[in-house]
């Protein structure tokens, strides 16, 4: 069995217990859900499966296009009745208001029924009622393959490949430095019980529609460094709308702005048609913390992987500087548009 602590170790046997005893369990992703979040929420579907439970996957949002080609992506619903579960699973949720459900179904927080809360995030605050969060996870498919190990629990081609589609989009193509040695020996586990990383790495990184491509193109020519060594860009719904595409499409392009040399960290801010503005943070500093950042707006996550929402819409400013160009000392105007 793997290296567990020991807080996660009381946590897994209340979890065990917990999904045994129930026979309807409804697993919850986050909204806007990405490869961690669709990954984690099949493979534990699949697993409990296995056992005989009857189970449902649900997300306010739709699956990505990119996450569609794992087994019963297409079974997800956008919605549920609370009175028809034994129990509630969250999966990847790095904060409560991310799982939404609770806002039409308050009884979920009732603690009537088990709650469970599989996460990674440090951000996250435990908001379960049985809570197997581990922050040195690099996935909450991590989490979840420690979790069966520790259960014992058959890991199928299947949960393999869910798993690994998990681990492989939060550790960016296992080339984010959460990608350590322990990842790669669970990548390999993975891999050697059937999971194809090359179907994965195609369907996650290296498939892209022309429409998206035109979105990029937007994101990438707005981009800038701002005076405190922020790479920044935008996209608006008129973009969306403009390229045929959702915000969902936005996925990957942040990873180019990462890119930017020198730059301390960078922020793709998107708007939705709700006007609400998400801000996707990324860093490769070891000297910034992206969660810190993020709780300035009520967001969360990692430390070089975080995000926060925010009610409202885009809207451009274009500033100009006179300066010297002699000296380069500044005159005393600045010129805004």
């Amino acid at each position: 069995m793997q290296n567990v602590p020991d807080y996660l170790q009381l946590e897994f046997q209340k979890t065990k217990t917990a999904l045994l005893n129930a026979q309807r369990i409804v697993i919850v992703s986050h909204r806007s859900p990405d490869g961690d979040a669709v990954g984690s929420n099949l493979g534990l579907k699949l697993a409990l499966e296995a056992l005989g439970k009857e189970v449902v996957s649900a997300c306010v949002d739709e699956v990505p296009n990119y996450c569609k080609f794992l087994p019963k992506s297409e079974t997800f619903v956008d919605d549920f009745n609370y009175d028809d579960f034994d129990a509630i699973v969250a999966v990847d949720c790095g904060a409560l208001h991310l799982f939404r459900f609770h806002e039409t179904k308050p009884e979920i927080l009732s603690g009537e029924k088990p709650f469970i809360n599989f996460d990674h995030h440090e951000s996250n605050d435990n908001f379960g009622t049985i809570n197997p969060v581990n922050p040195d996870g690099c996935a909450t498919a991590c989490i979840l393959h420690c979790f069966f190990d520790y259960c014992g629990w058959k890991i199928s081609i299947d949960i393999a490949n869910c798993l690994l589609t998990g681990i492989y989009f939060d550790t960016g193509n296992l080339m984010h430095s959460n990608a350590t040695a322990d990842v790669f020996k669970m990548a390999g586990d993975l891999m050697a019980k059937g999971a194809k990383v090359q179907k994965i790495s195609k369907e996650l990184f290296h498939t892209t529609e022309v429409k998206k491509l035109r979105l990029w193109g937007r994101i990438m020519e707005r981009a800038y460094v701002n005076e405190d060594g922020v790479t920044v860009s935008a996209v608006s719904w008129n973009d969306y709308e403009a390229t045929d595409t959702t915000p969902q499409d936005t996925g990957g392009v942040i990873d180019y702005l990462n890119a930017v040399p020198n730059s301390n960290y960078c922020v793709l801010l998107s708007e939705d048609h709700n006007r609400r503005v998400k801000g996707s943070l990324r860093t490769q500093r070891n000297d910034v913390n992206l969660s810190d950042i993020a709780s300035q707006w009520g967001g969360g996550g990692h430390p070089k992987a975080s995000g926060f929402g925010v009610e409202g819409v885009l809207k451009p400013v274009l500033s100009w500087k006179i300066v010297s160009d002699n000296d380069g000392e500044e005159h005393a105007k600045e010129v805004k548009f």
